[in-house]
């Protein structure tokens, strides 16, 4: 059974990587569109059942309630595949929690960033997340600017939990 301290840090985590990076970094969309590499997506850049979802709009208050319970799911993702993942500091759950947001639990747990967190060396984990910053677009691996920037600002504040 986690402790409080952990399930406030989770909580904590969870909320910074919704308001701090997610829903800035991808903006709010009351419908479906197509991202920079042609994935249709919605809301604060939400992809999953998007096919189905064309036609339909969104409030913003809709996008902000499916943002929190998403990025629960990814935290949760997190945890399961590092070991002690709650305890980390809030900062550093804010920072990865939101690179799986964007990225997938499975790019996450399969990373050099989590084997790093697996092996209690959170700076070289923060020092990986800058390396993720591409996508295939039209089946060319190419840097996408705001990922750049997303990136940067994911390492920012994991360094800052890290100390």
């Amino acid at each position: 059974m986690a402790s409080k301290r952990a399930k406030a840090t989770v909580a904590t985590g969870i909320a910074m990587a919704v308001t701090t990076l997610a829903a800035p970094a991808e903006g709010y969309y009351g419908y479906v569109y197509k991202d920079p590499i042609g994935v249709l997506t919605y809301c604060y850049g939400e992809t999953q059942d998007a096919k189905d979802m064309k036609g339909r709009t969104f409030s913003q208050q809709e996008c902000s309630d499916l943002l929190k319970k998403r990025m629960a799911h990814y935290q949760q993702g997190n945890a399961a595949c590092v070991k002690g993942y709650d305890d980390l500091s809030p900062y550093v759950q804010m920072a990865f929690n939101d690179f799986s947001y964007n990225l997938g639990n499975g790019a996450f747990c399969a990373s050099s960033a989590a084997a790093y967190l697996r092996a209690g060396n959170v700076r070289a984990a923060c020092g990986r997340i800058t390396l993720y910053n591409k996508a295939r677009k039209n089946g060319v691996l190419v840097e996408l600017p705001g990922l750049t920037k997303r990136r940067a600002l994911e390492q920012m504040y994991c360094l800052k939990g890290a100390a």
